[in-house]
C-alpha cells in the first residue's frame, strides 16, 4: 500500500463538501474483514482529520501528529461513544499492525486503501 501525498489530499479536497469521507473498500474488502469495527472508524477519524489539517513531510507525504485533539473529537462523532487517549492509542496499534497507518514518531502516516481484487 502507498501512503497518502499532497496530491491526493487535494483531489480529495476538490470533491469533499461537509460529509465524512469513508473509503468502502475498509469496509467491504475481504483483507479488512478481520479488523474491528472501532479500528476502521478510527482510520476514518484520522483520515477526515488529515483532509482538514494535513502536514507534509520532505516528499510530500501527508501526515497528522498523533496527539491531534480533532482525531479524538471525530472519532467521538462517528463511533458515538466516549474515546480518550488511552483508547486512541490502542487504536493507533491495532491500524499498525494492520498496515493501514505508519507511526513515525509522533507522525501518523496514513496508507491509502485500494481494491486489490
Amino acid at each position: 500500500m502507498e501512503l497518502f501525498t499532497k496530491t491526493d489530499i487535494a483531489e480529495m479536497n476538490k470533491s469533499k463538501t461537509n460529509q465524512y469521507f469513508v473509503p468502502a473498500e475498509l469496509f467491504d474488502g475481504m483483507q479488512y474483514k478481520l479488523v474491528r469495527l472501532e479500528v476502521k472508524w478510527a482510520y476514518v477519524a484520522c483520515l477526515n482529520v488529515m483532509l482538514k489539517n494535513a502536514q507534509y513531510n520532505h516528499e510530500n507525504q501527508a501526515f497528522i501528529k498523533d496527539d491531534s485533539p480533532a482525531i479524538i473529537e471525530s472519532l467521538k462523532a462517528l463511533a458515538n461513544k466516549k474515546v480518550d487517549r488511552e483508547k486512541i492509542a490502542g487504536y493507533f496499534n491495532e491500524l499498525e499492525e494492520n498496515e493501514l497507518i505508519e507511526h513515525q514518531g509522533r507522525d501518523i502516516y496514513l496508507r491509502r486503501i485500494v481494491d486489490i481484487f
